[in-house]
């Protein structure tokens, strides 16, 4: 696109420059360029570019610039404001490049302040506080403070993909020789500044944020004049049009950028979350709600492009996504034209082809399972009759429910549910393994909602070595409907191979066919405490016919190593032969370079006050039979570790999963520890220097990294009567076994521990130090 330079600026070697669309803003023009006169940095070049103004903008402009030394003024035809900030950049001459609109006004400090956090943090580009103001008040952008958007200091776009939900042009300072080159999109007006900030962001690798106000957006209140960002909410069809495109753009910009393959898959889910939700939802409903059938038309042929382009892990990863395209768009079905309803049942089937098992079990929890379930019918069948059916039933349930009260009576609901077990087990199952079976793979766990651990390793790996397998899942939920439950069963029935990973009630005291392999994969690495038929005795134990029941089924057992398959075979009295050795998959991310790296970035982007401190980790067993272990008592002093240890060491408390109480971090010393419980134990491990544990099984998965390990047994001779263990425990673990707090001060300060030693006892619990147990299991036990 030409333009014109009517009037350079004077200034010689200018810090700062700051481009400024200008599109018909006599209104505010002056307002918004008084407040960059008023700035106290100095020598600050104002790049004025006018796009074909008709309202006296552009000569109000050249006026100021007569005025005022260190005003250029740039005009072109009207192209829009893509076009304008690259022209203002081809013409910038500063070291440090800012955007501004010309409508928004700077406080005065807000360049001095960002060229100086530049200057002194050495960064590509430095962001601030961004406030909202109209004629009456100002607000704080609530979703940006929700994202923790303006926290302060050093971060990059892996390691804080927060900075996803920080996308305009504005509110920033660039560096110039990191923008110099880039270049906004013209073909599209909205979410065209997407591309060039986020290669900003990615090309720049460091960035830093401070925590003062430093933007105020205008929001225009005449009807009459609105911004660009208003005007989308009045056409949601090129919104949405434009944020596809943008998409287009900005995908390949990850490739380009992020070299760590686990670090472009995170940041990939990150950037189509934020998308999804913040841009393509509200132009979406706009769509729907509009009715105009050619739009939907084009809407749900995009939405089917968008999802055909992804990768099963990327858009399994997308849970706003699928919830928009079943459900939610199935309670809006009525407002979908006929001629649009064909290209929604296309999109539907692609949906529902791709999604896993965890992903699907998501979407069941949800608070609209039957739609969910209409949903897939009508993609199996091709029809949109399902959800006409489902639509139906919920508008005569309306009209029925809305003449009475309906009462349900607590120990009824309890009779159905036992009619309803009874019914699915003792008649549906029998009849169903009459049936011939299939080449159906099955997993079942009540531990996880999604497909994690174990299971995801083993599930990425079906994919890759037997893709021609049906997969289904049947993880936690609240409760299941009799159609689920008999869903559940048939496939348990008809499936060739069903991997558990814990105990699964529902498998209780059946009687699975001889031609299913049941696999189990069992959730603890090594042999450490008693547990099924060898802890039978014990004050924390199971009844023998309680346990006959839960494992009479398996045919395969996995374990770590070959050292442990006696105590595999008795608890769970099966024959060693069944018991193989091959290795527990979710361990598998230990030996992957790529995914360490990603988790240690991505840690110091959550917390950053880990930065620089050695990692201990405290992450005990529970305690007690099953109404017992909510609660912990917590008999690590974090107080006395702090004042001991808080310069070098950081703590983090990870409980057991079935720990949901008495774990809480004093309010002063929660720069020193932190309770990150409900993060993944494993991402955990891999960036902990020392951990401390009793008797816990997370000590086989720590051994493999080869670090401290150190036994809290406060309670051994308690614990020894409630569980007992396979091995001598003073003998067995590998590393000082303390008792009191400052045992642990004392043995962490004197670094009383033997590599050597956890280096054996890894060694004797893992047959297989490579990585690949997700990939031998496959290979060796589905034929």
């Amino acid at each position: 696109m030409l333009y014109e330079i009517v009037k350079p600026a004077a200034i010689a070697e200018p810090k700062v420059s700051v481009v400024i669309p200008v599109y018909n803003v006599i209104r505010y023009i002056d307002e918004t360029i008084e407040s960059l006169l008023n700035q106290t940095l100095k020598e600050v070049e104002i790049v004025l570019v006018d796009d074909g103004s008709s309202d006296g903008s552009l000569e109000r402009i050249i006026e100021l610039a007569g005025e005022h030394e260190n005003i250029c003024v740039v005009k072109e035809p009207n192209a829009g404001p893509g076009t304008a900030r690259n022209n203002g950049l081809a013409v910038a001459r500063g070291k440090y490049i800012s955007f501004v609109d010309s409508d928004d006004v700077l406080p005065e400090k807000a360049l001095e302040i960002m060229y100086h956090a530049a200057e002194s943090e050495q960064v590509g580009v430095v962001t601030g506080i961004s406030v909202s103001f109209n004629s009456n008040r100002s607000w704080f952008i609530g979703g940006h403070f929700k994202k923790g958007v303006f926290k302060k200091g050093h971060k990059t776009l892996v390691k804080n993909p927060e900075m996803l939900y920080t996308l305009g042009p504005c509110n920033k300072m660039y560096r110039a020789d990191v923008v110099k080159d880039l270049r906004f999109p013209t073909s599209i007006k909205v979410a065209e500044d997407h591309p060039f900030v986020l290669e900003a962001y990615l090309k720049s690798g460091d960035m830093y944020t401070v925590d003062e106000i430093i933007y105020n957006y205008r929001a225009r209140e005449d009807e009459g004049d609105v911004s660009l960002s208003q005007i989308v909410k009045s056409d949601p069809y090129v919104s949405f049009k434009d944020i596809i495109e943008s998409t287009k753009l900005s995908d390949p910009l990850f490739k380009k950028y992020v070299t760590n393959p686990i670090a472009l898959g995170k940041i990939r889910t990150d950037y189509y979350d934020r998308i999804v939700s913040a841009d393509i939802w509200p132009a979406y409903k706009g769509i729907m709600m509009e009715g105009n059938a050619g739009t939907q038309v084009k809407m749900f042929d995009s939405f089917y492009e968008l999802v055909d382009s992804m990768d099963l892990n990327l858009y399994n990863s997308l849970g706003v996504l699928q919830r928009l395209l079943t459900f939610e768009t199935i309670n809006r079905y009525t407002f979908i034209k006929e001629k649009a309803r064909p290209n929604y049942l296309r999109v539907l089937k692609l949906a529902y082809s791709k999604l896993d098992p965890g992903s699907m079990n998501k979407l069941l929890s949800s608070a609209y399972p039957q739609e969910v379930r209409a949903g897939q019918k009508a993609a199996n069948r091709n029809s949109v009759q399902p959800i006409y059916n489902r639509l139906a039933v919920r508008k005569a349930g309306t009209v029925i429910s809305a003449g009475y009260k309906k009462v349900v009576v607590g120990s009824w609901k309890k009779v159905q549910d036992i009619a309803r077990n009874f019914y699915a087990r003792r008649i549906a199952f029998p009849v169903y393994k009459l049936g011939q079976k299939q080449d159906k793979i099955v997993f079942l766990t009540n531990k996880h909602d999604v497909l994690a651990d174990s299971f995801k390793a083993v599930y990425d790996e079906v994919l890759k070595q037997k893709p021609d397998y049906e997969v289904v899942g049947y993880l936690k939920q609240p409760k299941r409907s009799l159609r689920e439950l008999l869903s559940l069963y048939k496939d348990v029935a008809t499936a060739k191979y069903v991997f558990l990973d814990d105990y699964y009630r529902q498998m209780y005291g059946l009687t699975t066919s001889a031609g299913t392999e049941v696999i189990q994969l069992w959730h603890a690495a090594g042999a450490f405490k008693k547990f099924g038929f060898s802890s039978i005795g014990y004050a924390d134990s199971n009844t023998e016919s309680f346990e006959r029941g839960a494992h009479k089924n398996y045919t395969k057992v996995v374990v770590s190593s070959s050292e442990i398959v006696p105590f595999y075979a008795d608890a769970f009295d099966v024959p060693e032969n069944d018991v193989v050795p091959l290795g527990v998959p979710r361990t598998d991310r230990f030996f992957n370079e790529d995914y360490k790296a990603f988790i240690k970035a991505s840690f110091l982007g959550k917390y950053p006050h880990l930065k620089g401190k050695k990692i201990i980790t405290y992450a005990p067993t529970f305690r007690g039979g099953p109404g017992e272990r909510q609660n912990f008592v917590m008999n690590l002093n974090i107080r006395r570790l702090a004042e001991e240890l808080g310069d070098e060491y950081a703590l983090i408390l990870k409980m057991h999963p079935s720990v949901t109480r008495g774990v809480g971090v004093p309010f002063d010393l929660q720069e020193f520890a932190f309770n990150m419980s409900r993060e993944d134990i494993n991402d955990v491990l891999i960036n902990t220097d020392i951990l401390i544990t009793d008797y816990s099984s997370v000590v086989f998965d720590f051994s493999i990294m080869e670090k401290p390990v150190l036994f809290y047994a406060y309670d051994l001779e308690n614990y020894l009567g409630e569980r007992n263990f396979y091995y001598d425990y003073e003998a067995f673990v590998p590393g000082p076994i303390v008792r009191t707090n400052d045992e642990i001060i004392s043995a962490i300060e004197t670094n009383e521990f033997d590599l050597d030693k956890v280096r054996a006892f890894k060694e004797r619990f893992f047959d297989d130090l490579d990585g690949k147990a997700a990939e031998r299991i496959v290979r060796d036990l589905i034929k």
